[in-house]
């Protein structure tokens, strides 16, 4: 059985933050742990303790911009993507946070295209990290 995958959220908004806990808990079936951080530096010792496969980043934090957060994530885990999650995105926006290493962006609330680029990511990290033998993985 494999290990489930470590997702964390870094949201100062106490209910964003459970609602995209609970929306990756029961969309990923039991696969997905989840560990929030309400605040930036709170953020940055879980992500100095443990390996996440992806890190959820609020754009809004007060502690922390959007693009500090996307270079200091990218230093202390330059192998750990970010979905940046802002309440509302420019074209001119989401370009600059890609040029800067987020995977993607998404807008906070928008539930369906949230979970569509968390699955999209987790499944593109699961076919890198793929380990079984290519005949199973093939199904022969």
């Amino acid at each position: 059985m494999s290990t489930a995958t470590q997702i964390l959220v870094i949201e100062d908004d106490a209910l964003d933050r459970e609602l995209i806990s609970e929306l990756l808990t029961v969309r990923g079936r039991g696969r997905i742990r989840i560990s929030a951080a309400q605040d930036w530096k709170t953020a940055m010792e879980k992500l100095s303790s443990q390996a996440f496969d992806l890190v959820l980043l609020d754009t809004k934090l007060p502690d922390a911009t959007a693009l500090y957060a996307l270079r200091a994530i990218g230093e202390q885990a330059p192998l750990t993507p970010v979905l940046p999650h802002p309440a509302y995105i420019t074209p001119k926006a989401r370009q600059t946070a890609r040029d800067r290493g987020a995977f993607d962006v998404v807008v906070r609330g928008d539930l369906n295209p949230m979970w569509s680029a968390v699955n999209k990511l987790l499944t593109l990290r699961a076919l890198g990290n793929d380990e079984r033998p290519i005949a199973r993985a093939v199904g022969e």
